[in-house]
């Protein structure tokens, strides 16, 4: 069971989003030159102290080499790209391949593994797996694990005094194997939890885009209200004066027949700022701006549910509660579109009836929607909420409904949970503080 939005997102927002979601928008430039920048300063100081204060003697000129590379590519880097730049996918790996080669560079004239800064070979895998595509991981995660395979057995020793402790080939096979095994855990961690996090980001602009669409058809709604309000009174004098000017013109002049148009376009423009009144939705009853929809529970939710009709489905709407003590609230754009799409859903699955049951006391408020379809299976029941999941495999959609229905509902102050129910069917159940529900101003927080 997944939950479709009442009203489709804007289809720009859907393509950029789903861009987002089929990979990644680049890294900024200027955060791997500062990276590449701390890499330098910490390899030239590393190595300045080791071969001048510890009296261990290094080779200088091709580390210096190494290091003075990087450093160059660094400077002209910065000097042929702006400082806000993004650079793609592709540059990116290629950005951190060489830094990965240029740390086993370093590596061999100082040890290999034995080097202590080895474990600097998780820093590229780990950015990559953050930031970049999975491909991209992989390919510089199997250089990272060819360069430290090279290294295990070629290698420059590190200059140290013949007293120091000797390491067995068993201690570097150690070594190898926790990096290996390091750079395989972290980069796939690292990617699983920036893969999580990306489609949160995406499936949250998503919704408040679509919150925002709603707020602003609500609020032109309101114009076109007011607009119609405002016209009423001068386009009634119109009217009136052209129905006297009919009856007081004589009859077939030809003031007689413009006055008689006068009144007849007159008449047509009242028809249209009616209908601008009633609003396109509802009819009479449901204006456009929500502080004109302070509804009783079931009332609300009957508007709600009338959207929904013309899908051959009933609805039935049963109250448990004091009649007289029924809450009365405004219909914002939150809950019209949190609830429209859970009741959407519904009528999609259900096979005949959708059944709404609402509960209320004094402290709370209570709403279950149930349909008579086949309910959820297990797999997808443990996982509603999550974004870009959906149970309708092939037939389109984002499978964000349940998210961007949550995320209206969570607005309004409620929770929302869903369950099979055990006679058949799913049910989605909102429950709301009614202190929350029943705040004076629709858009406060």
């Amino acid at each position: 069971m997944s939950i479709s939005p009442s009203t489709p997102p804007d289809p720009l927002v859907i393509e950029e989003s789903e861009t987002l979601a089929l990979g990644s928008s680049g890294v900024r430039l200027k955060t791997l030159v500062y990276i590449r920048w701390l890499a330098v300063f910490g390899q030239a100081l590393t190595v300045l102290i080791v071969h001048f204060v510890f009296a261990h003697p290094l080779p200088l000129i091709p580390i210096g080499l190494l290091i003075g590379a990087s450093a160059i590519l660094n400077i002209l880097v910065t000097l042929n790209s702006k400082p806000a730049a993004r650079i793609p996918d592709r540059g990116a790996i290629l950005y951190l391949f060489y830094d990965i080669l240029q740390l086993a560079g370093l590596l061999y004239f100082t040890g290999g593994l034995t080097n202590p800064f080895s474990v600097l070979f998780l820093v590229p895998v780990t950015i990559s797996a953050t930031n970049l595509p999975r491909q991209g991981t992989v390919f510089l995660g199997l250089v990272t694990f060819a360069c430290i395979t090279v290294l295990t057995v070629f290698f420059e020793p590190l200059p140290l005094p013949p007293e120091s402790l000797v390491l067995s080939n068993t201690y570097l096979f150690a070594l190898w194997s926790a990096l290996v095994l390091g750079t395989a855990f972290l980069s796939g961690y690292a990617w699983l939890i920036a893969t999580d996090s990306r489609k949160m980001y995406d499936a949250l602009t998503i919704a408040r885009a679509e919150l925002a669409r709603e707020q602003q058809l609500s609020a032109v709604g309101g114009i076109a209200a007011a607009a119609a309000h405002e016209l009423g009174t001068p386009l009634n004098t119109i009217l009136l004066i052209s129905e006297e000017l009919r009856h007081s013109l004589p009859a077939g002049s030809d003031a007689a027949t413009d006055a008689e148009l006068l009144h007849d376009q007159a008449r047509k423009c009242a028809a249209v700022l009616a209908q601008l009144s009633r609003g396109p939705e509802t009819g009479e009853f449901l204006k456009d701006s929500a502080h004109h929809n302070f509804l009783a529970l079931n009332n609300l939710f009957s508007v709600i549910a009338d959207k929904y009709r013309d899908q051959g489905k009933r609805f039935i709407i049963r109250t448990h509660g004091d009649e007289a003590d029924i809450p009365h609230l405004y219909l914002n754009a939150e809950l019209r579109h949190g609830l429209g799409n859970l009741i959407s859903n519904a009528a999609d699955f259900a096979r005949s009836r959708v059944t709404i049951d609402l509960y209320w006391t004094d402290r709370l408020v209570r709403a279950e929607i149930r349909d008579d379809g086949p309910g959820f299976s297990e797999e997808i029941l443990s996982r509603l909420g999550e974004p870009y999941m959906s149970s309708r495999l092939g037939k389109g959609g984002m499978g964000l409904g349940v998210f961007i229905a949550e995320m209206m509902i969570r607005r309004s102050g409620g929770e929302l949970g869903f369950r099979n129910h055990p006679d058949g069917g799913a049910v989605a159940e909102i429950i709301w503080s009614r202190r929350t529900l029943e705040k004076s101003d629709p858009f406060s927080n």
